[in-house]
């Protein structure tokens, strides 16, 4: 019981965040059309300033950070891979099964990643999360592109994509980073301080804007798929991969993260994606909706059953 009220506790500012973001949106404060703006403001401002101030001062030194980002770059292709093989056997119209595939691999881990790291592990320790960010983020948008063509029978523009993740606000957050650290760059404390203070507003206004975005208004159009793809995102994913990551010595908010890279909700992006890609993009936005609601109850059980047994 003391377990579970810690854990509650632990978690309980990222479910205030959230929950003030839907009264927002109940309050017509905040509104749907608006989410897309102040996404691009979260990511450009201060989710840019949060990663790079986590990775300049993270220890790329150390084994255990190449070991986690090896981990967690095989951990995405392996359930791609797996979900590629077979998703397509099961859901014939390619526009759906590309959109499964997505939702079942690709997780909301940039806004979620850091602040369960945060909560669990302390706002100094999630350098490690930070690393995986490097790693993530451009293999969600390589696999992403080719799971849509590849289902579709189209040509793969590689050079198109490597084009859209090296502009990606994140991946130059993370490479500046990386760079003031290895170079063991500093600040004066005039600029220092303000950049960090952007930083430390990524949390709760990411989980804000996750709040005001949770809706469940078309899932019975397609509720046994959606219920399926959610089950496969939020239990299998996270089965598949966080048990060998503990038996590889992964732990604390390294083992956090790789937790939220794959039992997190599916990415809120693949639904755009899907749209712009010829998936059904109707299905993404429900499989978002419903794996965002769901996640609330799973991950709290994945954090417990990892803080029970010590790990984190």
């Amino acid at each position: 019981m003391e377990l579970l009220k810690n854990t509650f506790l632990a978690l309980f500012p990222l479910y205030f965040y959230m929950a003030t973001g839907a009264v927002l949106r109940k309050m017509k404060i905040l509104r749907t059309e608006d989410l897309p703006k102040l996404n691009a403001l979260l990511f450009r401002s201060f989710l840019f300033f949060s990663l790079f101030n986590n990775v300049r001062n993270a220890d790329f030194t150390g084994a255990d950070s190449g070991k986690l980002l090896l981990f967690g770059g095989l951990s995405i292709f392996f359930l791609f891979g797996l979900y590629m093989l077979v998703v397509p056997r099961i859901i014939k119209d390619y526009r759906q099964s590309s959109v499964a595939i997505q939702a079942m691999y690709r997780s909301n881990f940039v806004l979620l990643g850091m602040a369960y790291a945060e909560q669990l592990c302390g706002p100094e320790n999630v350098g490690p999360v930070s690393l995986l960010v490097a790693i993530v983020v451009p293999s969600f948008n390589l696999l992403a592109v080719l799971t849509f063509e590849l289902l579709r029978g189209g040509k793969v523009n590689i050079g198109k994509i490597l084009l859209n993740i090296i502009k990606n606000p994140l991946i130059i957050a993370s490479a500046l980073g990386a760079i003031c650290a290895l170079c063991k760059i500093t600040f004066p404390e005039y600029l220092d301080k303000p950049m960090k203070s952007l930083g430390s507003a990524a949390t709760p206004f990411a989980m804000v804007l996750v709040g005001a975005s949770l809706t469940l208004k078309s899932m019975a159009k397609n509720k046994k798929l959606v219920l399926g793809v959610s089950a496969v995102r939020l239990i299998l994913s996270p089965l598949l991969v966080v048990p060998v990551a503990v038996l590889l010595g992964i732990r604390d908010a390294a083992l956090v993260g790789i937790m939220t890279a794959t039992a997190a909700p599916t990415a809120v992006v693949s639904v755009a994606m899907s749209y712009e890609l010829g998936g059904d993009g109707e299905l993404a936005a429900e499989i978002v909706a419903t794996t965002s609601l769901l996640s609330l109850f799973t991950m709290f059980l994945w954090v417990l059953a990892l803080r029970g047994l010590g790990y984190c």
